[in-house]
């Protein structure tokens, strides 16, 4: 190699700038500023700069890198969003899941599967007080586990709401905390700060992602925007708008053609919000008014078997049937309604955003689908709470109150028509009416289970107490309804009241005993020296007025054994009243019966889900497996979420420099290379001086 080589050689690795060390050399400038080097720097252009240590990066480089920041950080923000969604819910269904794996659905030992056995031991031993104990145990053990787990619900709804409204508190101030920092960004005074300010900016920015989901856009004079991704502003420039929990609500949207002035109330509480809509009009009070309702934001309707959106009638009174169990009223005095008129019930607290134009419901909504609603919050730990709150918990708790209700009516339907040995002297329902002279089966008579009720006979059968031998009443006890209007011989609930049902049994009973009406409640006592036995009954009317059951209350809230058999276990009927009227001790049809319904099948209904034809313990099973799931999905979800995170992490590393351990390491090796280059100079420049000095 010639000395002129080395030269060069020496030379060109001295003045060509270290292009491989981009990672480090274009960014840690950013480190102490925060920012990235504007992409439209005048002077640059490709090639080499011949001035030692230099580095050049050309304008297109410089934009494709801004460029590509800027998505790592819209990426960010959105998977931050995301992130907190899952991993709000991810501990809290973790500790459902291992509420309902507490019990052991699937075996043959879980609560259900017991109680329903010990009415078969009970059937094959019906004089046995042991017996009748472990039927009252097991009894006590399926309502604590089912009102347990109801209540631990509850619980944790309620707070998840609070918890909502101290996220919403926070970024309440976050969103103003942004606000400022906009307005200082604006100042000309503030033009030495600018990194500090970005850097404090783009905290908040963070802050604010791990609350809800938003989109940002930066304008002139570096000021961001913010908005949700539905599109609700959150701070525009120099202005902020507040989200807060709101109350429970009911609006309205009427249609030109309405001329309706009145009002519409509601009662009760769901997770879910329901729209009603008029597919009639008319005027309240002369029973033309019809409406649908919906429980998705009006995808779709609830219908009947057939298909067809199901019709619900607005009574006289005002009164509409039950939906979604809330009790709809409609006030007015004059005006009518108008088909398309809609009222929006949310019958929880909800999320509510604020603007000079009025509020808006943010409140997270998942479709049936699964989807959701992308004109509401999506993403972040509000929307995770939220929806963990009401498409989670909520609909857990509409399948423990239909598997409770269930269980009471089918159990109470049988055990209605039995009786025991102990006689009864005074029977209260323990369920009441609201109106006593509305049909039974229509909305107005306010019986929450009269929809278990249909047209039938039912018996009752006064006995003399001393010799036990039935009294002279109506044939076979049946009570008969000739003489009420419409002076029919059955019980009808499309006719009949509480005053009718009085009536009858007054006039059947005679002498031998009375009804009354307290409270709304029905009550039948019996005469002197005689008691009171139920015998067969085809209408379901005894069992959903709480009269000679075993079980009191309709949903896992407030189901309980009834206080009869609780305070007595020889009272619970294991057998049945025989055709001569009175009850024989060894008679054990009902216990039989009602361990029978162990295996028996029936309907359950929850909202955008197809009809579950299974029996009771099964129901349950597929809760706890649902349950189960959903934390699966959870934790899958937030493990999936935290992995992009941590990649988008390191390309935000990559790109601001943040790896030292890298950036040192690739700077020892351009310096070692450096020094091996001046080396080669030196060594050229010491061969020029030994060749100098050579003697001619």
């Amino acid at each position: 190699m010639t000395i002129t080589s080395l030269l060069n050689l020496g030379g060109n690795t001295v003045y060509t700038p270290p292009k491989d060390i981009k990672p480090t050399d274009s960014n840690i400038p950013v480190r102490n500023t925060g920012t990235v080097a504007p992409s439209d720097q005048p002077g640059q252009s490709s090639g080499i700069y011949y001035l030692p240590g230099l580095m050049n990066i050309s304008t297109t480089g410089n934009e494709v890198i801004s460029r590509f920041v800027e998505q790592v950080a819209r990426q960010t923000v959105v998977r931050t969003s995301d992130f907190a969604r899952w991993d709000s819910q991810r501990e809290m269904l973790l500790n459902v899941d291992s509420m309902f794996a507490s019990e052991d659905a699937l075996g043959a030992q879980d609560n259900i599967s017991v109680f329903f056995d010990n009415w078969n031991t009970l059937s094959q031993k019906p004089q046995d007080e042991t017996a009748r104990q472990e039927v009252l145990a097991s009894s006590d053990s399926m309502v604590q586990m089912l009102r347990g787990q109801r209540g631990m619900l509850a619980a944790t709804s309620k707070a998840l709401s609070e918890t909502v409204h101290e996220s919403l508190v926070e970024l309440n101030d976050k969103l103003q905390a942004l606000v400022e920092i906009n307005a200082q960004l604006a100042a000309p005074e503030n033009v030495g700060a600018r990194s500090e300010l970005i850097h404090e900016r783009n905290t908040i920015v963070h802050a604010i992602s791990e609350k809800l989901d938003i989109d940002t856009n930066i304008t002139a004079r570096e000021q961001m925007h913010v908005s949700t991704r539905s599109g609700f502003t959150l701070v525009d420039g120099t202005s902020a708008y507040t989200l807060q929990l709101s109350e429970p609500s009911l609006t309205s949207r009427l249609t030109p053609a309405s001329t309706f002035d009145g009002t519409v109330s509601f009662s009760g509480t769901s997770s879910r919000e329901v729209v009603l809509e008029v597919t009639q009009g008319g005027a309240v009070g002369t029973g033309d008014v019809r409406f649908r309702a919906s429980l998705d934001g009006k995808r779709s309707w609830l219908s009947d078997a057939e298909g067809n959106d199901t019709q619900f009638a607005v009574a006289s009174n005002g009164t509409a049937p039950s939906v979604q169990n809330l009790d709809v009223t409609f006030n007015s005095n004059a005006g009518m309604l108008a088909a398309g008129d809609t009222f929006t019930i949310i019958p929880k607290q909800h999320v509510t955003g604020f603007t000079p134009q009025g509020r808006v419901n943010l409140t997270p909504q998942s479709f049936f689908d699964g989807s959701d609603n992308e004109l509401r919050i999506t993403g972040g730990q509000i929307a995770g709470l939220m929806q963990l709150r009401d498409n989670k918990l909520g609909n857990y708790t509409e399948k423990l109150d239909g598997l409770a209700s269930t269980i009471i009516t089918e159990v109470n339907k049988v055990y209605a028509q039995g009786a025991s040995t102990v006689p009864q002297l005074e029977i209260t329902a323990t369920n009441s009416v609201v109106n006593v002279d509305t049909p039974l089966a229509s909305n107005g008579s306010g019986l929450v289970t009269s929809d278990t009720i249909t047209s039938g006979k039912m018996t009752l059968f006064a006995s003399d107490s001393e010799t036990g031998k039935p009294s002279p009443t109506t044939a076979y006890g049946i009570i008969d309804f000739s003489g009420v209007a419409p002076y029919i011989r059955d019980f009808d609930p499309a006719v009949h009241s509480l005053n009718n049902v009085c009536d009858a049994i007054n006039s059947s009973l005679g002498q031998f005993g009375t009804a009354t009406i307290e409270n709304n409640a029905l009550k039948i006592t019996a005469a002197e020296n005689h008691t009171l036995s139920f015998g067969e009954d085809s209408s379901g009317l005894f069992a959903a007025l709480g009269m000679n059951t075993f079980f009191a209350g309709t949903s896992a809230e407030d189901m309980e054994v009834h206080e009869r058999v609780r305070e007595d276990a020889a009272a619970i009927n294991a057998g049945v009243v025989n055709n001569a009227g009175s009850v024989v001790a060894e008679s054990s049809d009902t216990a039989k019966s009602i361990a029978a319904l162990k295996d028996a099948s029936f309907s359950f209904n929850t909202p955008g889900e197809a009809t579950k034809t299974v029996s009771a313990r099964d129901y349950y099973a597929a809760l706890s497996a649902q349950a189960k799931d959903d934390a699966t999905t959870a934790l899958y979800k937030t493990q999936f979420n935290e992995a992009l995170l941590l990649d988008l992490s390191r390309q935000n590393a990559t790109i601001h420099g943040n790896n030292l351990d890298a950036d040192i390491s690739e700077m020892t090796k351009f310096q070692h290379s450096y020094k091996a280059a001046a080396k080669l100079i030196t060594s050229a420049e010491d061969m020029m001086q030994v060749i100098a000095g050579m003697p001619n």
